[in-house]
């Protein structure tokens, strides 16, 4: 199925645990929760579950509905903070962000198609649109939150540079061209035919069953193991060697190895703003993590458990 609702929040470390911060006073009837005086009433819920099951496409079996619900509830509590303090600090979805969202996601869906598919979970349109509305400033909110104010120091990246060599490890690669079929008689034939010195390419947009072909059966670089392993042959070949007919599950393959890439350890100045923005991010979602922590301690939150189990 088409995904409908991309843009649903699901941040695990948010989740507010049901079982904390603990309020017995009875919640007024049809409510589920009360989130700093904001309600989520039994209809909120029961319309986001309904868009949760349209997400996932199906209706769910019995136990997995249980657990779905606490986790809707969770996701709606979690959003609710989000938005009242975007609200607060002015933080707003424009029109034309709306907007351009909705386009965005109604194109898979031609003509009435989209529509036509809410009215069939019963989720009205004018609902889900606010619904989305509240997502998307839910999002905002965490980016604004997420930026990060500090300095990285250039020790601190080095650091990490020197603690994750690993992933500053280039391997060798190799550039390839392909000429594939599906018998092996015609493939000796191509492979006769390029001895006596015919083009490679040609052959390959001639004669070749695979995708490359308009390429003339240029494949790209690629690595050892990438592929399948009747690929690992062109590690071995020498630049504008025409290799022997190879047998695979997918045709006979002829290669030709165009270009060879050694392996390499990118260097610290290659690495380096990389290397700032990935710390940046960590620094952003760290002061986040923090930020919701402390607004969560400081809401006034109440849930009906008994009604969440029910």
């Amino acid at each position: 199925m088409k995904t409908l609702l991309p843009y649903l929040i699901l941040v695990p470390f948010l989740f507010f645990s049901l079982n904390c911060n603990p309020r017995e006073a009875k919640l007024p009837d049809r409510v589920v929760a009360v989130i700093n005086e904001e309600r989520i009433t039994v209809e909120e819920f029961e319309r986001e579950m309904r868009e949760l099951l349209f997400e996932q496409g199906g209706e769910g079996k019995t136990v997995a509905l249980k657990e779905l619900r606490k986790v809707c509830l969770e996701q709606m509590i979690d959003r609710k903070l989000l938005t009242q303090e975007a609200r607060r600090i002015g933080i707003k979805i424009s029109p034309e962000e709306l907007n351009r969202t909705l386009s965005e996601i109604q194109k898979d869906y031609p003509g009435e198609g989209f529509g036509e598919k809410l009215t069939l979970k019963g989720i009205p349109l004018e609902d889900w649109k606010r619904s989305l509305e509240e997502k998307l400033l839910a999002e905002k909110m965490i980016r604004h939150a997420q930026r990060f104010h500090g300095k990285i120091e250039e020790a601190e990246a080095r650091k990490y540079y020197e603690t994750h060599r690993s992933l500053f490890q280039i391997p060798r690669k190799v550039r390839v061209r392909q000429i594939v079929v599906s018998d092996g008689e015609e493939a000796l034939q191509i492979l006769k035919r390029l001895k006596k010195g015919e083009s490679f390419e040609k052959l390959a947009m001639s004669k070749s069953l695979g995708p490359e072909k308009v390429r003339g059966g240029d494949l790209g670089y690629f690595s050892e193991g990438e592929k399948p392993s009747e690929f690992n042959r062109a590690f071995s070949m020498e630049l504008g060697e025409i290799s022997e007919v190879i047998k695979s599950p997918y045709g006979y393959h002829i290669f030709k190895l165009e270009e060879k890439m050694e392996a390499r350890e990118i260097s610290f100045e290659e690495a380096k703003s990389a290397i700032f923005k990935e710390l940046e991010k960590k620094k952003g979602e760290e002061a986040f993590q923090q930020w919701f922590n402390d607004l969560k301690k400081k809401a006034k939150i109440r849930v009906d458990r008994a009604w969440l189990k029910s």
